[in-house]
C-alpha cells in the first residue's frame, strides 16, 4: 500500500507545474477577484442553523480566513458568521483552550504541556490543516531594487546582532554588483505570541547551531537585549518596516505583496537562492510531506508538517503550514457549523480561494484526510 505521506507528495509535485501557470510572477500583487471562479469547483454547504462564532489565532493565515468567512457566510444564507480575529498563534490556541474560540488557528502545533491543558479543559484536539505559505524577509531599502539575496546565516546573524550594517561582507557576498548602503541594519520582530516567529526561528535553528543555542525555536523568542523593535501581530511588523528605511522583519507573504514591499530570497538546502511563491512553497511542501515526523510537538498530532528548510532546488525554506485547531467533542448549532465551514475552507472550492491569496493550496489527498478527520470530530445536540 502506498504511504499517505508520499501520496501527498507526490500530488504536490504534480501540482506544482500547475501554480506555474497561474502565477507567473513571484512578486505580483494579488488579484482583485480573490473569490472561486465561475467555472471552478463548487461545494454544498448543508443547511445549517443560525450562528455566530468567534475565533482567534494566526496572523499568517488571517488574510484567507477573512475571504473564507465572508464567503461562508454568503454560502449559508447569512446563517453563519465568523468574526475570525489574528491576535497571533498564541491568542489562537489559549482561546480555544479556554472555549473564548470557537476554533483557533496556529503555525505551530499544540505542544505536549498545551496538548495536556486542553485535554483537561475540554477533552481531545483535533489539528486541521489550512494552507501552506511562505516567512518572508521583508525589508525598506531605498536606491535598491532588485531583490536581494539572503542565507539562513545571515538573516541569524541578523537577528542576533552580529551584522548591523546594509553593505556588510556577508551580504556583499551574496549579491555581488549591488550598491549596498552604508546605513544601519533595523531588525523588526514579533512581541506577542507568534506561528510566523515560530516557523522563522525553526528554519534559523536548522541552519545556523549559534542561533539555536541563543534563541531557539519558540512563538515567543528571546532575542538579544538592546536588538532591533518589537511589534505587534504581522501588521505591526509590516507596517514599520513599511516607514522605515533600513529595517528587515519576517512576515508572510501575503503582507508582503499587499504592502508592494520588497522581500529576499534565501538560500535554501540545495544551495540556491529562492523567492516565496506559490511553486516554491508547493516544492518545498512536496519534499517534506513525505517525510516521518520524528520531533515535537509535529510528532504528537495528525496531518502536521514541518516543511522549513525543506530539500529540493526549487523549494523556498520558510515554508510553513497554518492548523486549526478545534475540540474533538463539538455541540450543538455552533459546532455543527464549525465543522461544516473547516471542511469547505479544506475543500477544492476554498483551496482554490487560498491559491488567488498567494498560499499554496493543500493537495488532493491531504484534503480527502482532512475530510475524514472532520468527519471523525464528534458532534452532540
Amino acid at each position: 500500500m502506498t504511504s499517505p505521506r508520499l501520496s501527498l507528495a507526490a500530488a504536490l509535485v504534480a501540482a506544482a507545474a500547475l501554480l506555474l501557470a497561474l502565477q507567473p510572477g513571484c512578486a505580483k500583487t494579488p488579484p482583485t477577484d480573490t473569490g472561486p471562479a465561475g467555472d471552478g469547483p463548487k461545494v454544498e454547504v448543508p443547511a445549517l442553523e443560525k450562528a455566530d462564532l468567534n475565533a482567534h489565532g494566526s496572523t499568517f493565515v488571517e488574510p484567507i480566513m477573512k475571504l473564507w468567512t465572508e464567503e461562508f457566510l454568503g454560502k449559508t444564507g447569512d446563517k453563519v458568521r465568523i468574526n475570525y480575529q489574528g491576535g497571533g498563534s498564541g491568542a489562537g490556541v489559549t482561546n480555544m483552550t479556554n472555549k473564548l474560540s470557537a476554533f483557533g488557528c496556529s503555525d505551530l502545533p499544540m505542544n505536549k504541556k498545551q496538548s495536556d491543558a486542553a485535554e483537561a479543559a475540554g477533552g481531545p484536539v483535533a489539528h486541521v490543516p489550512l494552507v501552506i505559505g511562505a516567512v518572508v524577509p521583508m525589508y525598506k531599502l531605498d536606491g535598491v531594487d532588485k531583490p536581494l539575496v539572503f542565507s539562513g546565516p545571515l538573516l541569524a546573524d541578523i537577528f542576533t546582532g552580529k551584522v548591523t550594517r546594509w553593505n556588510d561582507p556577508k551580504l556583499a557576498a551574496l549579491n555581488p554588483g549591488v550598491a549596498l548602503p552604508d546605513l544601519d541594519i533595523q531588525p523588526v520582530f514579533r512581541s506577542d505570541p507568534s506561528g510566523t516567529a515560530a516557523i522563522f526561528s525553526d528554519y534559523l535553528c536548522k541552519v545556523d547551531d549559534g542561533f539555536r543555542a541563543a534563541v531557539g525555536t519558540s512563538t515567543t523568542p528571546v532575542w538579544p537585549k538592546g536588538l532591533g523593535t518589537a511589534q505587534n501581530k504581522t501588521d505591526g511588523v509590516a507596517g514599520y518596516i513599511d516607514r522605515s528605511p533600513g529595517s528587515i522583519g519576517f512576515v508572510e507573504l501575503t503582507f508582503a505583496l499587499d504592502k508592494k514591499a520588497k522581500f529576499g530570497a534565501v538560500v535554501n538546502a540545495a544551495g540556491k537562492p529562492v523567492l516565496a511563491d506559490a511553486a516554491s512553497i508547493t516544492a518545498a511542501a512536496a519534499a517534506s510531506l513525505g517525510q516521518k515526523q520524528t520531533a515535537e510537538p509535529y510528532s504528537l498530532h495528525e496531518l502536521t508538517y514541518n516543511l522549513t528548510n525543506a530539500a529540493g532546488d526549487g523549494s523556498y525554506p520558510i515554508s510553513g503550514m497554518s492548523f486549526a485547531v478545534l475540540y474533538q467533542k463539538q455541540a450543538g448549532a455552533k459546532g455543527r457549523a464549525v465543522v461544516e465551514f473547516l471542511k469547505w475552507a479544506t475543500s477544492a472550492e476554498g483551496q482554490k480561494m487560498s491559491a488567488a491569496r498567494n498560499y499554496a493550496p493543500l493537495p488532493d489527498d491531504l484534503q480527502k484526510l482532512v475530510k475524514a478527520r472532520l468527519d471523525g470530530v464528534e458532534l452532540t445536540p
